[in-house]
């Protein structure tokens, strides 16, 4: 044993002075890593007196190297408290003052006989240290230190990101092996025969420590080996561990405690550590492996989900759906059942929560994020998918303080920004999976993808929202230009009438021609006025099954006899009565089809041999989601809408009919923007287009009415 104890102490004071030198000779000036000096210090002075201690010859010589080693060791949890401070950005100077002073007493105290009695022999070893009577406030000093600086890398876990949590984790578990085996120094101290087979696990620490604090590999060990050397050293110091509390337990209990006994406990408590830290998660992946097809297929169809999201989100016309489709999706895809979506709203410049999952925090929906932000800013300079556990990168303070923040608000794992370039249209957050896993790049790369499609889906609705409003103010001109014109005339015998009649003369001096104009002219107001009610108006009608053929029969009933006055062969055909059911108004529908009908006759009044064709033709959409259509052509061999005209033709005040004609509103302009208007709100589609050989074909599009469709909403 003392030959171990020798050989593991030198490799104790070599690990900790190499690391030593290496990092006073390092060029990087990392803050950190000077405040791991201190602590290797500490361990090396340790650690050399022990080796010293050892070799004592004399009682006197083994006292004073055991009061040395006492002394530094004191300051190693100190020192290591002080580490874990700078690792997690703390300020703890108060607490830190304190120790050293604290410390120094009991350096003092040492020196004076109060830790350390004496020594004397003890179950093999010629000189071993008696505890004095204040080594419980030693051990007081350094289990309190100890832990405090476990509860600082628990917390740092919590509240930071990436590398820093995972340096915190790390730390953390390196420093369970390194104190279990220093641990089993002090069992003998009190008379219990635990031999300190945990000494060597200290240089395992300091190296380990060194390793993932400088990710340098001096050492030049591999990946496999670096894991098997973590897992070996976590089952060596869980067995030290159960030794040393079964050394305790049996000495409390007043039981004899062997050699031999404890051996045989501690080889127990190895195997079974190493079934948990070796043998389990390997077991698991067996067990993955000989399941890998089913688990595969499901795999497989979440993956193809997603990657099929993109498209089935473009066919989506409505921004709720859009946003509704990319929750489930995320949902059900990837195991989680906690996402939210926030939008830049338009009105207050906030980012708010517009879509959650009933799962979500109810405080997301009060949740608000200025577009100034650090947050907002921050993902807006570098777009990308932030997996909160597993950011590496250097980020500013302020930005990763906000990813902290949000984290630990809303309890996040992934941060989705929907973006055009540089510019955020929101943002998806998705909470921690169901199951514990690590994500994939596979996953990321996706979710960043369905993110950007969301934001140009965005940036295409505001484009045409911002065309809209420019249309509607080009319209809204139009409309006043023709509503000038329209009235101005008529205008001209009502203040004639007027003047005749302010300047005195009799109304029966009028001649009877022109009481006639003048009551066409007041009609013809009335009927302007009626017409522009009729467009503007936001009708509400109850949306019910119509069948489109008895729409089209009813219109061409009503024109049938205008059509054979007027010489014009009108031809209605349709194929399957069935399939041309659609959600509407019937009232509507035949407003339509009057319109478009009435607007043909008048085009064929000056055409030799007229003809009118209404197609009523069911037909599929093309697309990702495909959707079963009833087209309405309307198709005449007149002379067409003119050029001029054909790309504004559904504007009001559009038309090509000369003023005389204009007796109705019919003849102002409005009857194919009062069409247009119908079969918007039936969300359907209208469009027009010039035949070759001349004539117009209008075409109606209406979706086909499906059973499962909720109908008899008001609009």
């Amino acid at each position: 044993m003392n030959t171990y104890l020798i050989i593991s102490s030198i490799a104790n004071c070599l690990a900790a002075l190499l690391l030593v030198g290496n990092i006073l000779s390092s060029r990087r000036r990392n803050p950190v890593a000077y405040r791991f000096v201190w602590f290797l210090v500490s361990v090396a002075g340790w650690a050399g007196a022990y080796v010293f201690w050892r070799y004592s010859s004399s009682e006197e010589s083994a006292l004073l190297f055991c009061k040395i080693l006492t002394s530094f060791s004191i300051f190693i949890s100190l020192t290591l408290y002080d580490f874990c401070l700078k690792l997690s950005g703390k300020l703890g100077r108060l607490s830190v003052g304190f120790g050293y002073i604290v410390g120094l007493v009991i350096v003092g105290l040492t020196v004076g006989g109060s830790i350390v009695a004496g020594v004397s022999s003890k179950h093999g070893h010629t000189f071993w240290p008696d505890a004095g009577p204040l080594m419980p406030l030693y051990l007081m000093f350094f289990a309190g230190y100890l832990l405090a600086s476990g509860w600082i890398l628990v917390v740092n876990c919590r509240y930071h990101l990436g590398a820093r949590s995972k340096d915190s984790l790390f730390v953390l578990f390196v420093c369970c092996i390194g104190f279990i085996g220093g641990a089993t120094n002090f069992p003998l101290w009190f008379d219990i025969p635990v031999q300190p087979y945990g000494n060597g696990l200290v240089a395992v620490y300091v190296l380990l420590m060194g390793y993932g604090l400088y990710e340098n590999r001096y050492l030049k060990v591999g990946v496999d080996l670096y894991r098997f050397i973590i897992s070996a050293s976590l089952s060596v110091s869980a067995a030290v561990f159960y030794t040393l509390i079964f050394g305790f337990y049996q000495s409390y209990i007043g039981s004899e405690v062997t050699q031999s006994g404890l051996w045989l406990q501690g080889v127990w408590a190895f195997f079974v550590s190493a079934l948990i830290f070796w043998g389990v998660p390997r077991l698991k992946l067996l067990v993955e492996i000989a399941f890998a097809r089913v688990f595969q297929n499901g795999l497989n169809d979440a993956i193809v989900s997603l990657k099929t999201l993109p498209s089935r989100i473009a066919d989506l016309l409505d921004e709720q759906e859009v946003l509704s489709e990319v929750q489930s999706t995320i949902v059900s895809s990837l195991e989680v059942d906690r996402v939210a979506i926030l939008r830049l709203d338009s009105l207050s410049g906030y980012y708010r929560c517009v879509c959650a999952t009933d799962a979500f925090s109810l405080g997301v929906e009060a949740f608000e994020l200025e577009p100034n932000s650090a947050l907002i800013e921050g993902i807006a300079q570098q777009p990308k998918c932030l997996v909160l556990d597993q950011i590496f990168e250097e980020l500013s303070p302020i930005y990763y303080a906000s990813l902290v923040d949000l984290r630990n608000r809303f309890d996040l794992s992934v941060i989705v920004p929907i973006f055009v370039g540089h510019e955020i249209f929101g943002l998806i957050l998705i909470g921690r999976p169901k199951h514990m896993k690590l994500w994939r790049g596979e996953e990321s790369s996706m979710l960043f993808n369905i993110g950007a499609q969301v934001g140009l889906n965005f940036r295409t609705r505001d484009i045409e929202r911002r065309a809209n409003e420019v249309d509607k103010l080009v319209a809204l001109g139009t409309m006043a230009a023709g509503l000038s014109h329209e009235i101005r005339n008529p205008l001209v015998s009502v203040q004639t009438m007027a003047s005749l009649i302010q300047s005195g003369k009799s109304i029966d001096a009028v001649s009877k021609d022109f009481k006639e104009v003048l009551l066409r002219d007041v009609k013809r107001i009335g009927s302007i006025v009626e017409g522009v009610a009729s467009y503007s108006q936001n009708q509400q009608v109850r949306k019910v099954p119509v069948s489109i053929v008895d729409a089209v029969h009813a219109s061409v009933a009503i024109y049938q006899k205008l059509a054979e006055d007027a010489g014009v062969a009108l031809t209605l055909e349709y194929s399957d009565e069935q399939s041309t059911v659609v959600l509407g108004s019937y009232d509507q529908l035949v407003q339509v089809f009057n319109n478009l009908i009435e607007n043909a006759l008048h085009a064929l009044r000056s055409v030799e041999h007229p003809k009118l064709l209404i197609q009523v033709n069911p037909r599929s959409s093309l697309g990702h989601r495909r959707k079963n259509l009833v087209e309405v052509l309307v198709v005449d061999n007149g002379p067409g809408v003119p050029a001029a005209i054909v790309s504004r033709v559904f504007d009001p005040f559009i038309t090509s009919k000369d003023t005389g004609d204009r007796e109705d509103q019919h003849g102002m302009g409005l009857g194919l923007a009062i069409t247009k208007r119908i079969i918007d709100r039936l969300g359907g589609v209208i469009s027009v287009c010039n035949l070759p050989q001349g004539g117009a074909k209008f075409i109606v599009s209406l979706k086909v009415f499906n059973s499962e469709e909720r109908h008899g909403e008001v609009e």
